[in-house]
């Protein structure tokens, strides 16, 4: 049951049949929210992202950086899905679930017999989430799906970059990330609506394209209404202001937007060059000579202190400015400790302690979780069928038999 003061989905049981990046982080998204998540993995235990990234013990143990950032507070099950056994087990499984979450390609579930149709008829208040490239229907259902591939056919590579270096990628799996987000609002909307309103089981579909496009919607509905196309602009803010870009500084650089008239004053002022205030206004109908003038003068003033210097300066200022920073230097910046988004997650396998990101937001009405260790391969089979109602001569038979790892 859940209490004043529990975790908004404590006693929720999710069995997520996910694998690689997005369907797993939104499966932990909902294990952070006090949710009992059981991964119900493939028999022969072929998750690239358990061997990826971290040290070599790390790897050893299927417990690579990739998984264990997303893979805290959940139990593991590996189950061979083409044995009608393994997928009586499904069943049972599913038949107690509130969610089921898959991300295999369209039809696959339903040839494996744990399809929507099998698990609503079995437990029929089910939120049953599909999670694809490209949705059930349509010409590129059938295709293969990564993240790279997405911010490819999208139109997000097509903008990010600059002509000299032609289209590029964004340097982590953003649409794998924005998937699995997604999803989680699915899925909490879901079950507040079956809850509210006595509904029966839900199929959601998740389609990564739709996911990616959909937070496009200002370049889209511009090129719509206008014909006009965002292309390679490389550092250029959203604003178009010439105000804004990256700069190097005598040590570092640093990334600074003035948008709006009264933020270029300010940066103005705060270069020494309060003659460039007559820029400010005239957005549209700069001519490209004047917004050279404005870059050259930008890059010189910004080439006299370092990007500490700047943004001190320019945050003062009130002019949105941050030094360009790596990932290892924002993740010892104060800020990000004090608002606490990485917690310690003990690795027994290895005798370590690592960083994992919790939640991104702060409730004051339930506590965090506690962070328990991300499983390796299979490691709580007999605890998952004993309470399923195997006895333990059913869970060496089906060991035995080459159903359950």
């Amino acid at each position: 049951m859940n209490g004043p003061h529990s975790q908004p989905l404590a006693g929720l049981k999710v069995l997520d049949a996910t694998h690689v990046l997005a369907g797993p982080f939104a499966t932990y998204q909902l294990a952070l929210l006090g949710a009992g998540v059981i991964r119900v993995e493939r028999y022969d235990g072929d998750d690239f992202v358990r061997h990826h990234g971290g040290t070599a013990a790390m790897k050893a143990h299927g417990l690579g950086a990739s998984f264990l950032s997303q893979n805290a507070c959940k139990r593991s099950i590996a189950i061979n899905l083409k044995d009608k056994r393994g997928v009586a087990a499904f069943h049972r499984l599913a038949a107690g679930a509130d969610v089921v979450m898959e991300n295999f390609r369209p039809g696959v579930v339903d040839r494996l017999g744990i399809g929507f149709a099998e698990i609503s008829a079995l437990n029929p208040r089910v939120i049953y989430c599909s999670l694809s490239g490209y949705g059930p229907t349509g010409p590129l259902a059938a295709a293969p799906a990564y993240d790279h591939i997405l911010q490819g056919i999208s139109g997000m590579m097509a903008m990010t970059g600059t002509p000299q270096s032609g289209p590029m990628r964004v340097g982590f799996p953003i649409v794998d990330y924005i998937a699995g987000q997604t999803a989680v609002s699915a899925i909490l909307s879901a079950l507040a609506h079956r809850d509210r309103n006595a509904a029966k089981a839900q199929h959601l579909e998740v389609p990564m394209l739709d996911t990616i496009v959909s937070l496009m919607a200002a370049y889209a509905v511009d090129y719509e209404t206008t014909g006009s196309l965002r292309g390679l602009n490389g550092n250029e803010a959203f604003s178009n202001s010439p105000f804004s870009d990256r700069f190097d500084t005598a040590d570092g650089q640093i990334v600074v937007t003035a948008n709006t008239p009264a933020q270029a004053h300010r940066l103005c002022d705060a270069i020494g060059r309060p003659d460039l205030k007559a820029f400010a206004t005239a957005g549209a109908t700069l001519q490209p000579a004047q917004r050279d003038e404005i870059a050259t003068a930008l890059a010189a003033a910004f080439s006299r202190a370092s990007a500490d210097d700047w943004e001190d300066r320019l945050n003062a200022a009130s002019v949105p400015a941050a030094k360009l920073r790596t990932l290892p230097e924002v993740l010892e910046h104060p800020q990000l400790r004090e608002s606490g988004l990485m917690r310690p997650l003990h690795v027994p396998e290895v005798g370590e302690t690592v960083d994992v990101p919790g939640l991104p937001f702060r409730s004051d009405g339930w506590p965090q979780v506690e962070l328990k260790a991300a499983p390796t391969l299979s490691r709580d089979s007999d605890e998952i069928l004993e309470a399923a109602g195997y006895s333990e001569t059913d869970i060496a038979a089906l060991k035995a038999g080459g159903v359950i790892k």
